[in-house]
């Protein structure tokens, strides 16, 4: 007989008092370790990224758990919405508020209508390592291309990449985050980072939203983490036009950018880089 993990995760989350934790926790905890370099060990300590249950309410019902690293919640809840197809726009949300661990959205009905279509569980453990999509988010996007005649220059592409690299700094100090950032024409930029590629991707849009109040179809998102279908899939939700990765895609990440209108552009290295899809939205300079 198999082991049922979803009902283990949550007997493991109700004996555990997350609530007190947070209380203790920032975004990162610094532990005493043994270091060992080339034969020699040193009592050392090692600063670690905080990954914590965030549960996401959504009109006084659990709808998820996001596990990702405290700070910006409120961004991540909005965020989250809004790339899972929940919410259209900030005028279906009437309030919100953050206590310890949990974010309460109170959202208007048409919300819960989208959350029945959408078979949205009581309780859906979303993983770090793994997002979750469904084929009828996939279907519902497929007929909404991303439109945009925006155009960037590559060279302030890899600026915005460096960027990346030397602001992050909770990565510099654990290197345990994944990083997203987001940029527009006006000189907008913004970054995010969290224990969960997914979570930082929410946390950089919600940001962007709440902060601009603004289209996307302006945007760019420069992200940490690997290409995948649920990643495109998110920002083509919002209509960001532009995808960029210092990490590899995947298969399905090529072909929905391909089919949703989205250029896809990965390994990033310097001043080098592939573009997968609709290279017409650079400029080579």
């Amino acid at each position: 007989m198999g082991i049922d993990l979803e009902a283990s995760m949550r007997l493991f989350l109700e004996r555990i008092d997350f609530k007190g934790l947070w209380k203790i926790m920032g975004t990162s905890i610094k532990y005493a370790i043994s270091k060992f370099i080339r034969g020699r060990v040193n009592s050392v300590e090692d600063e670690v990224v905080v990954e914590s249950p965030i549960v996401l309410f959504v009109n006084r019902k659990r709808l998820r758990v996001l596990y990702a690293t405290p700070g910006e919640l409120t961004e991540l809840a909005i965020g989250h919405l809004i790339t899972e197809g929940f919410i259209k726009s900030l005028e279906e949300v009437t309030g919100l508020y953050v206590k310890n661990n949990e974010v309460h959205v109170d959202a208007s009905a048409v919300v819960e209508e989208r959350m029945k279509l959408y078979n949205a569980k009581t309780i859906d453990i979303i993983k770090t390592m793994c997002g979750q999509s469904s084929e009828r988010l996939i279907e519902s996007l497929s007929a909404r291309r991303v439109q945009s005649s925006i155009q960037w220059a590559l060279s302030e592409i890899f600026k915005l990449v460096r960027k990346l690299n030397s602001d992050a700094l909770l990565y510099r100090r654990t290197g345990g985050t994944h990083v997203a950032l987001i940029a527009d024409t006006k000189g907008v930029e913004i970054l995010c980072e969290d224990v969960g590629r997914h979570n930082a991707v929410d946390k950089v849009i919600g940001a962007y939203i709440l902060r601009e109040s603004a289209y996307f179809d302006h945007t760019l998102l420069v992200c940490s983490g690997r290409l995948s279908s649920e990643i495109v899939l998110k920002v083509a939700r919002v209509g960001i036009p532009i995808l960029v990765s210092i990490s590899a895609p995947t298969s399905l990440g090529v072909s929905l950018a391909t089919q949703l209108g989205v250029t896809l552009i990965g390994f990033v290295r310097g001043f080098r880089c592939n573009v997968y899809t609709y290279p017409e939205r650079l400029t080579f300079t």
